[in-house]
């Protein structure tokens, strides 16, 4: 979900992602728009589905990257 933020933020202009994946649960699939200004969309999936995006707190974030402490 970071991937839009970060390319938006890199390429200094508005980018927007396609994910297509499957649900977790109950196997359906799923296509999400995810934008760089933090907005997303479900395109395709069950009716009721589960977002999140994780706050960080960067002042006292020290990792080399966001994966290692992620």
């Amino acid at each position: 979900m970071a991937t839009p933020f970060v390319q938006g933020r890199l390429r200094g202009g508005d980018v927007e992602v396609r994910i297509d994946s499957r649900c977790g649960a109950c196997g359906r699939a799923l296509r999400i728009d995810v934008s760089s200004r933090l907005e997303w969309r479900v395109r395709r999936g069950p009716d009721s589905i589960l977002v999140f995006e994780p706050e960080i707190q960067w002042s006292a974030f020290s990792a080399p990257t966001i994966v290692h402490d992620y």
